[in-house]
């Protein structure tokens, strides 16, 4: 269980870390004139690499108790 836990921890510290560089950089760009584009592209490229990292994680972890926390962490990547 002490795993599972700490699993969830890494996965909510690691989705908090991908929503927020994702709203600052496109937030950043943003700010230009004519690149409101480039800011919504900037967050999808965050999010599809973060996805695309979960998901090699938990084959190359292949622990339940990691397929789980991957799981929460998508659910909180999108919903956030």
């Amino acid at each position: 269980m002490f795993e599972a836990d700490v699993y969830c921890v890494m996965g909510v510290v690691f989705s908090t870390l991908v929503t927020c560089g994702s709203s600052l950089s496109s937030w950043i760009i943003e700010e230009k004139p004519s690149m409101e584009w480039l800011g919504d592209l900037i967050i999808i490229v965050w999010i599809g690499a973060a996805m695309m990292t979960i998901s090699w994680l938990k084959v190359w972890i292949n622990k339940a108790s990691f397929n789980t926390a991957a799981s929460m962490t998508s659910i909180i990547m999108f919903i956030v």
